[in-house]
C-alpha cells in the first residue's frame, strides 16, 4: 500500500493500525530496494533482517539521525505520534523534509491514533492499513485446522463471522471457539466481535425485543426497507434511511425492530458522546467509531435524533468547527463505505439539521413519519391493550376518539387505563396529544415535508374517502 509512495520520494507517511507488526511485514516487501529501518522508543532503531542490534535513539534526535543515513531507506517509527506536537520535533522535520526527499528517505510513522500538528498537516500523508482480507482469514483458519485436525462446519459461516477483525483477533476468536464449544463457532465469534463495540465510547451493542409485530402501521416503511434489503446486491448503494417527523410516532422503534426483522445486530451511535476536549480528539473518536462498525458488519447503525449531535454545524458554531469536522466525516462515510452497513437516523426538528443532511442521494430515502391515520391508531391501540390490559379492542367495543394522537401518546392511554379499571376513554382525558399542544409546531412541520419526503405509512381509512364538492 505504500510502495507508489516511496516511488515518488514521499518524505513522511502516517499509517492508522492496530497491526504495527502485521503492517510492517506488508510494508517490506514493498521497500523497492530502500533499506528498512525500526524505531520504538524503549528500544531504539536498528536495520531490519540482518541481525543488527538496537542503538539508542532518542525520540527528538529522530529526525536528524534518520537524515544523516547515507542509503536510501525506509523507517517505521512505532507510535512516534506522542511527539509529533512537541515544537523541536516538528522543526526538525521540517528542516530535514529536502535533505529526505534527495536521499531517497522516507519516515512512515505507524499509530492507531491520528493527531497531527497543523504545521505538519500538508507534509504528512494519512493512510489506513486495511484489516485482513477474507483470504487472510482464510489463513488463520487453515493453520489452526491444520494444527487441531477440526474442520469447520461451516466455513463460509466463520469468515463471515471473523470479518471485521484484527489477525491477532480473528486467531484469538478461533482459538477461544474452539476451546468453549470445540468446534469453530460462528456465534461465539460474533460475541466476541461485540465486545469491540464496548470499547468505543460512542457505540452501544443494542438487543431490543422489539419487532414489527409489535410496531403498528408504517407499512410503505416496511415494505420498502425489507425490500431494499431482498434486493440488494454489489454495484448499487445501500446507504440507509433518513426518518423524519412527529416526535412519539414509531422512528426508534422502527429502527429497533428492524435489526430483528432482518437477523442484523443494532448498534447505537450516541453523538454528544463522540465530543471531546482535546484538540482532534472528537474526530479521531468519529473515526474510530466508524472503524467499529465496519468491523461489525452486517449490521443495522442506529442513530437517535440526530439533529441533537448536530447542532452548531449550519450556523455559527463556537467549539472551533469540531462539529462541522466530526459531521464532515460521518457524511464522508456515508457516502463511500462498502461494508454491509444500513443506517436509520431519526430527526424531529428538521430546522436544526444541516441541509447537507437533507439533500436527494445522501439517503437511499427519505421518510416522513406523521400521527397514525385511523386504522394504524386502532393497530397500535389493540397491540398495547393486550400488552397492559389483557383485551382485545373487541372486549371494549366503543373505543375513544384518538385521532391526532401519535402511538407514543396511544401506548400512554392505554397505560392509563390499565391504571383506571380499563376505560379507555377516560384514559384518554389525561393524555393532551402533542398536535394540539403544539399544533403550530407540527404544521409546519408536515407543510415542510411534504415536497420533501415520502409517507411512511399508506393512505387509509378517512384520508381515502372521496369527498364531495359542492359549488354554492
Amino acid at each position: 500500500m505504500i510502495s507508489d509512495y516511496l516511488k515518488a520520494g514521499y518524505p513522511v507517511l502516517l499509517v492508522r493500525t492496530h497491526e504495527p507488526e502485521r503492517f510492517i511485514g506488508a510494508a517490506c516487501q514493498q521497500a523497492n530496494g530502500r533499506t528498512p529501518l525500526q524505531w520504538d522508543v524503549v528500544r531504539g532503531y536498528r536495520e531490519m533482517g540482518n541481525g543488527a542490534e538496537w542503538q539508542e535513539c532518542d525520540p527528538f534526535d529522530l529526525p536528524n539521525v534518520a537524515a544523516k543515513r547515507t542509503e536510501k531507506a525506509v523507517w517505521f517509527l512505532r507510535n512516534y505520534h506522542f511527539w509529533l506536537n512537541e515544537p523541536p520535533v516538528i522543526q526538525s522535520i521540517q528542516n530535514n523534509l529536502p535533505i529526505y526527499k534527495t536521499k531517497g528517505v522516507t519516515l512512515v510513522i505507524i499509530s492507531a491514533d491520528v493527531r497531527l500538528p497543523m504545521e505538519l498537516e500538508r507534509e504528512v500523508v494519512v493512510l489506513d492499513f486495511p484489516l485482513p482480507t477474507r483470504e487472510e482469514l482464510k489463513t488463520i483458519l487453515g493453520g489452526l485446522v491444520e494444527s487441531t485436525g477440526i474442520e469447520p462446519e461451516n466455513e463460509e459461516a466463520v469468515l463471515d463471522a471473523a470479518q471485521g477483525l484484527t489477525w491477532e483477533e480473528a486467531e484469538n476468536a478461533l482459538a477461544l471457539a474452539l476451546v468453549r464449544q470445540k468446534q469453530f463457532d460462528p456465534h461465539t465469534i460474533c460475541t466476541l466481535k461485540a465486545q469491540m463495540v464496548e470499547k468505543s465510547a460512542a457505540l452501544q451493542f443494542s438487543q431490543f425485543s422489539e419487532t414489527f409485530a409489535t410496531l403498528g402501521g408504517l407499512e410503505n416503511l416496511k415494505e420498502w426497507t425489507l425490500n431494499r434489503f431482498k434486493n440488494r446486491r454489489p454495484g448499487l448503494p445501500f446507504r440507509g434511511i433518513l426518518l423524519l417527523g412527529v416526535p412519539g410516532t414509531g422512528k426508534s422503534h422502527f429502527a429497533k425492530a428492524l435489526g430483528n426483522e432482518v437477523g442484523w445486530p443494532v448498534l447505537s451511535l450516541d453523538m454528544g458522546r463522540v465530543f471531546g476536549s482535546l484538540v482532534g480528539e472528537s474526530e479521531a473518536k468519529m473515526r474510530e467509531a466508524l472503524k467499529v462498525v465496519d468491523a461489525m458488519a452486517p449490521c443495522v447503525l442506529f442513530i437517535d435524533e440526530i439533529e441533537k449531535g448536530l447542532a452548531g454545524v449550519g450556523g455559527s458554531s463556537t467549539d472551533g468547527g469540531t462539529t462541522q469536522r466530526v459531521g464532515g466525516t460521518f457524511l464522508t462515510w456515508l457516502n463511500d463505505h462498502t461494508s454491509e452497513v444500513f443506517v436509520i437516523a431519526t430527526c424531529n426538528s428538521y430546522e436544526k439539521l444541516p441541509p447537507e443532511y437533507t439533500r436527494m442521494g445522501r439517503w437511499d430515502a427519505i421518510f416522513f413519519v406523521d400521527n397514525p391515520g385511523s386504522d394504524e391508531r386502532l393497530e397500535i391501540l389493540d397491540i398495547y391493550t393486550k400488552q397492559f390490559i389483557s383485551k382485545t379492542l373487541v372486549d371494549f367495543g366503543k373505543t375513544p376518539d384518538l385521532d391526532g394522537y401519535s402511538g407514543a401518546e396511544i401506548r400512554q392511554v392505554a397505560i392509563e387505563a390499565a391504571y383506571n379499571g380499563g376505560d379507555l376513554e377516560a384514559a384518554a382525558r389525561f393524555v393532551i396529544p402533542i398536535s394540539r399542544s403544539q399544533k403550530a409546531q407540527m404544521d409546519a412541520l408536515r407543510e415542510w415535508a411534504r415536497a420533501r419526503t415520502i409517507p411512511a405509512s399508506k393512505p387509509q381509512g378517512e384520508e381515502t374517502k372521496g369527498k364531495r364538492r359542492v359549488q354554492v
